[in-house]
């Protein structure tokens, strides 16, 4: 059996379609997925139907980016009732809100002699959802930097030149809306982030899960987020965090015991979502 709880589509920052998305997984042999789009759920309700003809069960999902006391951490909801009226208020104003602080970007960038415009950035983000990747993306378009990544990583990351904080939405505030809307929160890619953080305060918090099976983890950091998730009595899940055929990471491609997945996945799948 193979599960993916973590990939991206055009509704985000993701190379894919939901439809296409979901094509490749069923190649991949993909039995369970979940689109996890930043701070968007569009995906999902263009990819149900064809994951149904497909035999692919498909979890609702979504990644909320967060920025408070405990850092830029991303968390992960399944099984969210998608019409919650807070929901749907989080979102909008995430999506004006990323707009306002991508404008900001931009006009940095610009001071800094990167003469970029955002309404190019913009043109990027297919579902509306600007990420920090399409302002890359348009770096590396326009000359300034070899490819996206090394343009990211050189003015846009924390400490750069570029760098703009976002609006206070703490990892305290996602848990509690994913929990308010009916599903349940997970840690992304724990390994992957640069800066201290800590999971006991997301324990405190009401964490549920952590990622422990992610695309860069060895077998030496899965282990060891086995074992915390066994410590803290958390659940786990499992992700690729596919992007798009021009990155590293590859649908179904994170090997996972579902023995340890399976028995909350089936009480996410009973959620009523509309049809």
């Amino acid at each position: 059996m193979k599960i993916d709880l973590h990939m991206h589509t055009t509704c985000s920052d993701g190379e894919l379609s939901p439809e296409e998305l979901v094509f490749l997984a069923r190649q991949k042999s993909v039995n369970i997925m979940a689109i996890t789009d930043h701070d968007e759920i569009a995906g999902y309700w263009s990819a149900k139907n064809n994951a149904e003809r497909c035999g692919i069960s498909l979890i609702p999902g979504i990644e909320i980016n967060t920025s408070g006391p405990n850092g830029e951490l991303h968390i992960l909801g399944y099984g969210i009732n998608f019409d919650h009226p807070k929901l749907q208020q989080y979102i909008i104003w995430r999506k004006q809100e990323r707009k306002r602080w991508s404008r900001q970007i931009v006009e940095k960038l610009r001071e800094l002699g990167y003469n970029i415009e955002w309404e190019n950035c913009f043109k990027r983000a297919e579902g509306g959802v600007i990420v920090r990747t399409h302002i890359a993306e348009e770096l590396a378009s326009n000359q300034y930097f070899s490819n996206a990544k090394e343009a990211y990583d050189a003015l846009l990351i924390k400490g750069k030149a570029a760098f703009v904080e976002r609006s206070p939405f703490s990892s305290l505030d996602a848990i509690e809306l994913i929990h308010l809307c009916g599903g349940k929160a997970f840690i992304a890619h724990p390994s992957l982030y640069t800066f201290s953080w800590s999971l006991e305060v997301l324990v405190k918090e009401g964490i549920d899960g952590i990622e422990a099976y992610y695309f860069t983890h060895d077998q030496e950091a899965t282990e060891y987020w086995l074992n915390q998730a066994k410590h803290h009595q958390l659940l786990i899940s499992a992700g690729s965090d596919f992007h798009g055929k021009s990155r590293r990471e590859k649908v179904g491609s994170v090997d996972c015991d579902p023995k340890l997945i399976l028995p909350w996945l089936e009480s996410i799948r009973k959620v009523d979502v509309r049809t």
